[in-house]
């Protein structure tokens, strides 16, 4: 009986992988995402996908906070206070990163895009990510972020640890 138990269970598990997160517009719709309280603003941070994308994926810090960890071809959202914020993918290596400054109002709704360039930044043809970030139009930055897989904050605060 054991011995069955065990193919199933790895069966299980490896399936238990391929399993991908419901995109944001469904997640939305079920209600899963509370609503925005009228003393916040939302945030919401995308990276699309893209089949020859660096390994690794970027912290995407708000005001030198880690607000979540973006994976390849994904979104996540935060709240948070009206006023200026600064948000960049790398405080360590600020070099190797972008800066989006934003100004939100109570109640709105600002996309962020964080997309992978590579740099050659010297004579040996090494190659450096740099991940910008920058506001995108909600007009068209809405329909990019709905049909990608949502990531939620327990997701990232976990990826942070």
């Amino acid at each position: 009986m054991i011995v069955r138990i065990i193919p199933l269970a790895l069966t299980l598990l490896a399936l238990g992988g391929c399993i991908q997160a419901p995109p944001l517009a469904q997640v939305q719709s079920a209600g899963a995402i509370p609503p925005l309280p009228a003393d916040q603003a939302r945030l919401y941070v995308f990276r699309n996908y893209r089949a020859s994308g660096p390994p690794d994926d970027p912290v995407v810090y708000i005001d030198g906070k880690p607000a979540g960890t973006i994976m390849l071809g994904s979104v996540f959202e935060r709240d948070v206070a009206p006023g200026a914020h600064i948000i960049t993918t790398d405080l360590r290596h600020p070099a190797d990163a972008e800066i989006a400054s934003v100004a939100v109002a109570p109640g709105s709704t600002t996309y962020l895009a964080v997309d992978d360039n590579f740099v050659n930044d010297d004579t040996q043809a090494s190659r450096v990510v740099v991940f910008s970030i920058a506001p995108i139009d909600p007009r068209f930055a809405r329909a990019q972020a709905e049909r990608l897989p949502f990531q939620p904050a327990a997701d990232h605060e976990a990826a942070l640890r």
